[in-house]
């Protein structure tokens, strides 16, 4: 994950930047060390898989 200016983030998928409540947060369920940070239009490709949870509300994050 990758924060710029304290309220833009870098996709993990894309490497765009967008404002932080633009993005959604895909958490592995059983490792939650695992994190990826997609855009809208990455997300729409990748999706949710099966295991893994999607928190919309990382706001939180900026700083």
């Amino acid at each position: 994950m990758n924060i710029v200016d304290g309220d833009r983030i870098e996709c993990d998928r894309c490497e765009s930047v967008f404002p932080i409540e633009d993005v959604s947060l895909l958490e592995k369920e059983t490792n939650r060390d695992y994190e990826r940070v997609l855009c809208a239009a990455c997300l729409g490709v990748v999706g949710v898989p099966k295991g893994y949870t999607l928190r919309r509300d990382i706001s939180h994050l900026a700083g």
